[in-house]
Formats: C-alpha cells, sequence, structure tokens
C-alpha cells in the first residue's frame, strides 16, 4: 500500500484520481515538508476520500525548536485537524538538540486524531532508544529512512516494536527498489513519486506511471 507525500493540492487532487489510499499533505517539497495553509487541507479534504494526513512543521531545517516555535507546532497541529485531517506528521527535539519528551507527549495526547513521528527519527543518535521514546509518547506510526541506510536496521526496529507502533519506510522510495521493502514484509510505503524537476517546480507533481507502479 502507498503512502504518497503530496506538496500541492494539485497533487492531491492526482492521487484521487490514481486511488491513492493514504497521502501526507505538506508544504515546500525543498524542505521536506512543511505545514500547509489549513485552507488547502480544507480544500484537498472536500476532494479526496482516502486517508489524508497533514504535517504540522512551522519551519524547515533544524528540528531543534525554540519555545515559539513549538507553540506554532501546536497550534498548526490544531488547525491541521480541524481543517479535516485524519492524522498529523510532525517531531521536533529541545532548543540543544535532544528528545523532548514532555511537550511532545503533551502535542500527542491533546490531537484527537493519530500523531505519527516524521523522520525527525532519523536524526536521533540511538533509533533503538528513539523508538521507545515515540511509544512512550504515544506516536501511532513512525516514518522513517532508515531502510535506505540499513535494511536490517529497520527491520530489527520493528521486530523491537513488536506491534506496539508501526514503521513506514521512507526515503528515496521508488518502484526500483519498492519491492526489497515488501520483500521484507513492509506492507506501506511512503514516497513522493517526484523527479529531481518536480521536486523544483513551482508546482510539484508526481509522476503518474511512478505512483502507479508504486501500488502494484
Amino acid at each position: 500500500m502507498l503512502e504518497l507525500a503530496c506538496f500541492h493540492p494539485r497533487a492531491v487532487e492526482r492521487a484521487a484520481e490514481w486511488g491513492v489510499p493514504r497521502v501526507e499533505f505538506c508544504a515546500d517539497a525543498l524542505a521536506g515538508g512543511t505545514t500547509p495553509d489549513p485552507a488547502d487541507v480544507r480544500a484537498v479534504r472536500a476532494g479526496y476520500d482516502g486517508i489524508l494526513g497533514a504535517m504540522a512543521r512551522p519551519v524547515a531545517g533544524s528540528f531543534a525548536y525554540d519555545r515559539g516555535a513549538w507553540l506554532q507546532l501546536q497550534r498548526d497541529a490544531v488547525a491541521v485537524v480541524e481543517a479535516g485531517a485524519d492524522f498529523v506528521v510532525f517531531g521536533a527535539l529541545d532548543e540543544v538538540g535532544n528528545w523532548d519528551s514532555v511537550r511532545l507527549r503533551q502535542v500527542v495526547s491533546e490531537l484527537p486524531v493519530p500523531s505519527v513521528l516524521h523522520r525527525m527519527f532519523d536524526d536521533c543518535a540511538d533509533p533503538l532508544v528513539a523508538l521507545e521514546d515515540a511509544i512512550d509518547a504515544g506516536f501511532h506510526r513512525i516514518l522513517t529512512g532508515w531502510g535506505a541506510r540499513d535494511l536490517e536496521v529497520l527491520k530489527s526496529l520493528r521486530e523491537r516494536a513488536n506491534g506496539r507502533i508501526e514503521l513506514l519506510p521512507g526515503g528515496g522510495i521508488r518502484s526500483a527498489n519498492a519491492q526489497r521493502y515488501r520483500a521484507a514484509g513492509f506492507d506501506w510505503i511512503h514516497s513522493a513519486a517526484l523527479s529531481s524537476e518536480a521536486y523544483r517546480a513551482a508546482v510539484p507533481l508526481p509522476d503518474e506511471a511512478e505512483v502507479k507502479a508504486l501500488m502494484l
């Protein structure tokens, strides 16, 4: 099954046309995703019947947030849920780059929909420790690019999780390498299905052939 990262409302429109079962809606493809405009979330919700997630990431760049960025993250998360998101994708570290369990748990606890830890997870020094931290904070799923670095580590994370949290492979997944994740037992994969040129486009749109190949 495919979760498609979409960085423009027109991309979600295409996902709906192609029958993509789950979308992560964001802004700013080159930044790896930031919070989309809640008005755009409402618009795409009206035309997309699949599972719609939205990112809450108020600033691009470092995942180390000061107090102001944390407050904005909380506001963004609430705003995208009110606009119709079925889940929220977020994560942040404290000002010195450490896991901030208190504030992450607070954001998770305040949301009426599942919380997904984004690829901030990949920046944590010890993924096994970060896995337990994510479970303790109440996250439902972790989006991670560890499979691109070491598939055995990703598999060991899933084994350690033992059903307590879902591991969603992402990061450079395309139709050419998707089968290795499926062969490893991952039912869901995450991809933007964008070419390098599309990432830089004013309206970044996924490639239809690539999306359909990823859904096979």
